[in-house]
């Protein structure tokens, strides 16, 4: 499978679709790690004013259409969200995994399934915001949609 780079500042500010093609929300701001890779995405679907929902950037594929999630409006709603203006909680954190069926890295207390830290998305609290921090502006690869 064909696979697009994107950084961070390439995904900041586009739009995000369902399953359907249906759009979500705009990519508001990011958790990029010191190399400046994207690791989750905060997203004002704005469902919830003053909050953002918290996706993973490894859900993201690269369509014909634009950015897409394989999940629906439905399943955002009842995801893990950050409050607009604050970083996302720490104590928190393995719910977000367990949510999106993800293994934590073992710093993270209450997910179920945990992973090598060199395979895994790093937790929020281990990495800084896109839009408040100066970080690297590195790309993250996503698999090409079908």
């Amino acid at each position: 499978m064909a696979t697009i780079s994107l950084t961070a500042e390439e995904l900041q500010g586009r739009r995000l679709l369902d399953e359907g093609g249906k759009d979500i929300g705009e990519i508001e701001d990011l958790y990029v790690d010191d190399d400046g890779r994207p690791h989750w995405l905060l997203v004002d679907t704005s469902f919830f004013p003053g909050f953002f929902s918290v996706i993973p950037v490894t859900d993201v594929v690269v369509s014909e259409k634009g950015l897409e999630v394989h999940y629906d409006m439905e399943k955002l709603t009842g995801a893990p969200n950050a409050m607009k203006g604050k970083d996302y909680a720490a104590h928190r954190e393995g719910r977000l995994y367990d949510y999106y069926g993800l293994e934590a890295p073992e710093s993270v207390d209450g997910a179920t399934h945990h992973g090598p830290a060199d395979k895994v998305l790093q937790p929020p609290s281990a990495l800084c915001r896109f839009t408040t921090l100066s970080c690297e502006n590195k790309p993250i690869e996503f698999d090409a949609g079908d």
